[in-house]
């Protein structure tokens, strides 16, 4: 175990943190929160960056050699800078025609940024999860990576957009931090970095050889997809137009007012996305739910090509406490255990975040199906979580097209006869069965009701029997809350 001092490293470039409670102001000028001291902005690409100011104010920005100058309007103004080289420290200074009122921004880097959205865990910290000895061991590797924090933790009770987020952007001072608590403690402390969005993020820093620092937005809140998406697209999409308003207190469109509207359109790499759980049993609603946060996502950004990578949720049946994680159940616990895993409400929302990556452009899908805990909703294997997402990241975004990034994924499925005969793409070096059995196949001889079935891999295809069943009229694979499944490619990415 560790001391708190030493967990207080893990904050990951938290030390002398800048409060992102309310816009930063000098004089007549202020400018939205998600600007600050220490932030990392976008490489590569314009910057824009914009506020509040009296009308007919002269506002100039200025950063390297870079001067921009504009005059506010209806109480607004905004400029875009050209695109930045990696690197850094640099200083952004806001100004008016009067020096006193000059808003001042320093170590301030440029590099890839990314959001994490989601819900607990994409917030669950580095403390509680696999691998934290080794990030303690190897901090000091990863001095320009930053974070800034901005989930509301009363983000149900916006109705209307908002114009700044609460939170905090850190600097590369881990020795310095006090904000990295055991979950156990009691202490309501702000700035536990994510710890998906950590090992993400390191594993961004290697790929380009620690020559470009790397930003992570982390926007999480307890919240429901549908709280993700701004009212507009909510009555547009009329299969979710119903839920306006409801479902108190996770109304719709409530994380969207309170931290996406106010980091539109603080430039980024991508997204990723971890969520779905408190979505559990809506999977029909989630098809169109996920896709409607991405195009409302992609609206505010004005970027219909902004890059989203989601984690498919993890195996779990029921939430249990440790003392209550029995190996040996009594024939009526593990009855009821079977039932509440085989029509489990994750099944639906791992199909639609499936049917999302293969319908919607410019997504990625990490599976994580053989990463999870049927006991816990919090399962601690968050760095291969974090493996997965940057091998799509790779592929999508960083131009690495031949990569194997994916498991094996349904391509054409043939009842023929007897059997079912599934072919695979995405197999990389080929189709494995881990422990030399396939597992999670089943048949149904009247497409509703399945049977567990024997499976055998062919090449690039398997093929499914049941000695029962002579006409096959369906076939489903990993059909529960947490299913005992075996088959990968040889890369070692699960189907």
């Amino acid at each position: 175990m560790y001391k708190r001092k030493e967990l207080a490293l893990l904050v990951l470039s938290i030390g002398l943190l800048t409060n992102m409670n309310s816009p930063l102001q000098a004089g007549p000028v202020a400018i939205p929160s998600i600007f600050s001291e220490n932030m990392v902005l976008q490489r590569d690409v314009p910057v824009p960056v914009w506020g509040w100011a009296g009308d007919g104010e002269e506002i100039t920005v200025a950063i390297a050699t870079q001067k921009v100058k504009t005059v506010a309007k209806d109480g607004k103004w905004r400029v875009t800078l050209q695109p930045l080289k990696a690197g850094g420290p640099y200083t952004l200074s806001i100004m008016t025609t009067n020096i006193s009122d000059t808003i001042m921004l320093t170590q301030v880097m440029a590099g890839e940024v990314w959001i994490i959205c989601g819900q607990s865990n994409a917030l669950m910290p580095l403390n509680d999860v696999e691998g934290v000895e080794e990030a303690i061991t190897n901090r000091f590797r990863y001095p320009d990576i930053r974070v800034a924090e901005v989930g509301r933790r009363d983000s149900h009770t916006f109705r209307t957009p908002q114009t700044s987020v609460e939170g905090y952007w850190g600097p590369t001072k881990w020795e310095n931090s006090t904000y990295m608590v055991p979950r156990s403690s009691k202490t309501d402390v702000p700035g536990t970095c994510s710890a998906v969005g950590y090992f993400f993020s390191r594993d961004l820093y290697d790929y380009f050889k620690g020559q470009v620092p790397v930003g992570l937005v982390q926007v999480t809140a307890i919240l429901p997809v549908e709280t993700w998406i701004d009212e507009e697209t909510i009555l547009a999409t009329p299969e979710l137009a119903p839920l306006k308003g409801k479902g108190y207190p996770n109304a719709t469109s409530c994380g969207f007012n309170a931290n996406v509207a106010p980091l539109a359109p603080f430039p980024v790499r991508g997204v990723v996305y971890y969520q779905g759980e408190m979505n559990s049993g809506r999977g029909q609603e989630y098809r169109y739910a996920l896709p409607a946060m991405i195009r409302s996502w992609r609206n505010a950004w004005n970027n219909p090509d902004l890059p989203f990578v989601i984690v498919q949720l993890p195996g779990f049946v029921k939430h249990l406490g440790p003392d209550d994680k029995r190996l040996d159940m009594d024939a009526a616990t593990l009855a009821q255990f079977k039932k509440e895993n085989a029509e489990h409400g994750y099944c639906g929302i791992r199909e639609a975040q499936l049917m999302t990556w293969q319908s919607v452009p410019r997504t990625g899908l990490a599976v994580t199906i053989d990463l999870g805990d049927p006991y816990d909703i919090h399962p601690r294997k968050k760095l291969p979580v974090a493996q997965r997402l940057f091998l799509q990241a790779r592929q999508l975004v960083y131009g690495e097209k031949d990569l194997v990034a994916s498991g094996p994924v349904p391509e054409k499925i043939e009842l023929k006869g007897d059997r079912a005969v599934i072919t695979f793409k995405c197999i990389g070096g080929g189709l494995v069965a881990n422990g030399n059995e396939l597992k999670g196949f089943e048949l149904s001889a009247d497409g509703k009701s399945f049977v567990p079935a024997q499976a055998r891999i062919e090449g690039n295809t398997v093929v499914v029997t049941q000695a029962d069943i002579k006409e096959p009229k369906a076939v489903r694979y990993a059909w529960a809350g947490c299913p005992d499944v075996s088959m990968y490619n040889k890369e070692g990415l699960p189907a």
